[in-house]
């Protein structure tokens, strides 16, 4: 079997799909077209001079009425000229003479989708998949379907199935498909605030022996001064105030917009060190990566779907540069970490929001959330390394409701790695009185000073 691809040929209302015509030469049971009008129709084709290509077809289907390949052909050329009802009548001729696969129903549910038939077009790409369950553009033009029909959890499955097969299929359907958020005007607002504690014992930081790392003097900028460098997963006040914590409105189906026009959530790396701790991530949404240091960052992101961790990215990020990170993931992703493959230290991580009515702990625990539609909402309180909490708000026209969540450290499920905290952990020639930055080193032997 050979197999031509040809380029996208637009729909109405943005919608795409793809013509793909096929030639079968000695197919059992098939009689394979071979004149000169259907071998120069297939060379027309493939330049896309659908109108040319459609009148060879037809001498040849003149010349050889039996052989469906004439009619299957000349029903693409018909599509191509955006002639799909003529395209159908062909493709009725061609499947009569006993032709029929996966590639011919695809192209039938095309036609039928430009023509608006939606049920008959749901047909056709069901019977191309049973045919080829790994026929993506079938899965895609699916998707679209029954985005049309207004079926939107079904058209969002039809994503989930292209992830793992087309992962820029599965972006362009989610693109085409309306989010299950939707931002409106809700009148009168409210707002939710609180405070997030961690009882217990202080949890310790994660140690990173810096002997380890890449860019040792640059890296070193901020460590403990004996090549330790922390990770802070729990930063907690002397009164056990929680920083760090995302706290999330569940179940708000409209409101407020998660941004400003043309914004983007940012991920700034400086002194190998990320800005952020912990974000929220809408799914589907770009992620701007701003590398402020004059070393290469190697960027990978993962996606947590329990007890699945799968890598969903990973390029470097070159000194002084920056670039966008779709956050695109499957639907059953619960959280997403954004993490330097060369110093495992920089690291972001961040929790799949449905909404935008989440907000981050301060270093005093507080969080405030406004613009909240009135009602009664369930909220959710999360942290990377401890078990959910969980509670009930009442929001009401023009007020304030409080909410606190209190975690406790000893349900902290976490694997510290390197956590010796003791002994000189820089390279040796480390101890160099020369800056990073060219000149004798006047300074300390860090930067930012850490301590635990």
């Amino acid at each position: 079997m050979i197999q031509f691809n040809f380029k996208p040929t637009q729909l109405r209302r943005p919608f795409i799909a793809t013509l793909v015509a096929v030639l079968i030469l000695g197919a059992a049971g098939v009689a394979a077209a071979s004149n000169e009008h259907y071998q120069k129709g297939l060379r027309l084709s493939q330049q896309e001079l659908w109108a040319d290509a459609a009148e060879e077809f037809k001498i040849a289907a003149r010349e050889e009425p039996n052989a469906p390949l004439n009619w299957a052909n000349l029903g693409v050329a018909y599509s191509g000229m955006d002639q799909h009802k003529e395209a159908l009548l062909a493709y009725d001729k061609a499947q009569a003479r006993g032709y029929d696969n996966a590639f011919f129903r695809y192209n039938r549910g095309v036609s039928f989708l430009h023509l608006n038939l939606l049920d008959e077009a749901e047909e056709e790409m069901l019977k191309a998949l049973n045919l080829d369950p790994r026929f993506s553009k079938a899965t895609y033009n699916l998707g679209l379907i029954y985005s049309r029909r207004g079926e939107h959890k079904k058209a969002f499955k039809q994503v989930d199935k292209l992830y793992y097969k087309s992962g820029k299929l599965a972006k362009k359907l989610f693109s085409e498909i309306p989010p299950p958020y939707k931002i409106a005007a809700t009148g009168e607002s409210g707002k939710l605030t609180g405070r997030i504690s961690l009882s217990g014992e202080k949890p310790r930081a994660r140690s990173f022996h810096l002997i380890h790392a890449p860019n040792i003097k640059f890296c070193s900028r901020i460590s403990d001064g004996k090549g330790h460098r922390l990770l802070f997963d729990f930063t907690v006040s002397e009164n056990h105030d929680l920083k760090d914590a995302v706290v999330a409105i569940l179940g708000v189906k409209k409101g407020k917009a998660f941004s400003q026009p043309g914004a983007m959530q940012s991920f700034n790396i400086r002194r190998c060190h990320s800005d952020k701790y912990v974000i929220g991530v809408n799914r589907g949404e770009n992620i701007l990566l701003e590398n402020f240091d004059p070393i290469r960052h190697e960027i990978a992101t993962y996606e947590f779907q329990n007890p699945r961790v799968r890598q969903k990215s990973n390029k470097p990020v070159l000194a002084n540069s920056s670039q966008v990170r779709s956050a695109l993931v499957h639907s059953d992703t619960r959280e997403f970490v954004i993490k330097c493959n060369l110093h495992p230290f920089l690291q972001t991580r961040g929790l799949m929001v449905e909404n935008p009515y989440y907000a981050i702990t301060d270093a005093q625990g507080r969080f405030s959330i406004d613009g909240v539609p009135p009602g009664t909402y369930e909220v959710m309180a999360w942290h990377p390394f401890i078990p959910l909490r969980k509670g009930t708000a009442t929001i009401a026209p023009n007020g304030e409701t409080k909410i606190d969540f209190e975690f406790e450290s000893k349900d902290i499920r976490r694997k510290l790695y390197q956590d010796d905290l003791e002994g000189y952990r820089f390279q040796p020639w480390y101890d160099s009185f020369e800056n990073f930055y060219g000149g004798p080193r006047i300074d300390d032997e860090v930067e930012v000073l850490q301590k635990f």
